[in-house]
């Protein structure tokens, strides 16, 4: 509608005097529709990331990825975690059951072990449900590699090659439970060496930046993406890594914001909305892209800001 109203503007102000005094009134019916259309447009070039693939299974498992591409996401989240004997796991928690008796071996509960503290033997029989490690849809945990391997030649509903957002989890009160920094760097990059996927089909992103200019080093031609909470530093954190995207949470997130980022080059893809409003908030910001456990309610959303 903005347009709508610079336009209308122009042919008041090149039209005679008398007129040109005249106040601008745009009928609220046309305001709306023309907010809807903008919108339309700019969740129709949004990029959709299924976050751990998608609500109603156990995150971050084949399972879970599958039903995220299947609604029709271009990009599917996932998080890392490493086994003792250095096998990197596709999981969100190096202790899955802080807050919840959600995985197990054997229907025997994990309690409080960390996955740093099993063999990849002993890991390979660990089953994970929703909230609970007895409930009907328990996955495996994969390893990222097969994940790789799974979904090397999908497609996703725009008949793209499938991609993936990959986070790293590396805080300093919390090194116990990976290997050496430069060591969990060298083996994350040769298990993305062996896959044999190409670089654009895939980001690293992270919270800790350090860990990221130490990646980046190391391989130059991985994308790495700054994961920020407060979008307001958003701007500021993806200058300084150089990156060309970033990953904001959502509560700050304006289109003044998003603008400013995207004036620079950089795109802008917020975390994690899951209520209409949220969603709703991220697509009238103009972002780029999404990172939700609901893509069928942005994408319910989307349908009806364009009269679908």
């Amino acid at each position: 509608m903005r347009f709508s109203a610079v336009f209308l503007s122009s042919l008041f102000l090149s039209a005679p005097s008398a007129f040109a005094v005249m106040p601008l009134k745009i009928p609220r019916g046309i305001a709306s529709i023309g907010a809807s259309a903008v919108q339309c447009l700019t969740a129709k070039k949004m990029e959709v990331h299924g976050h751990r693939g998608m609500n109603g299974y156990p995150d971050n498992t084949i399972a879970s990825f599958k039903a995220a591409f299947d609604a029709g996401v271009d990009v599917v989240e996932l998080d890392l975690q490493v086994t003792d004997d250095n096998h990197l796991l596709v999981a969100h928690d190096a202790v899955p059951n802080v807050g919840t008796e959600r995985c197990g071996v054997d229907h025997k509960s994990l309690l409080k072990a960390a996955l740093r503290d099993l063999d990849f033997t002993t890991e390979q029989k660990v089953r994970c449900g929703i909230k609970k490690f007895d409930e009907e849809k328990l996955e495996p945990i994969p390893e990222l590699k097969q994940v790789f391997a799974e979904f090397k030649d999908r497609k996703t509903a725009a008949g793209k090659p499938a991609r993936l957002n990959i986070e790293v989890k590396y805080f300093m009160d919390q090194i116990q439970f990976y290997p050496p920094e430069n060591e969990y760097i060298d083996l994350i990059i040769k298990v993305i060496r062996e896959s044999g996927w190409a670089t654009d089909r895939f980001f690293v992103q992270s919270f800790n930046v350090e860990f990221l200019m130490k990646f980046k080093a190391k391989a130059p031609d991985i994308e790495v993406v700054p994961l920020v909470g407060d979008a307001r530093a958003a701007e500021k954190t993806a200058l300084e890594l150089g990156s060309k995207k970033v990953t904001p949470g959502f509560w700050h997130v304006n289109p003044e914001l998003v603008f400013n980022m995207q004036k620079q080059g950089i795109k802008v893809i917020v975390w994690t909305p899951n209520l209409e409003g949220e969603i709703r908030q991220v697509i009238e910001s103009g972002a780029d892209g999404i990172i939700t456990d609901y893509p069928e309610l942005f994408y319910k959303i989307r349908d009806e800001l364009c009269g679908i």
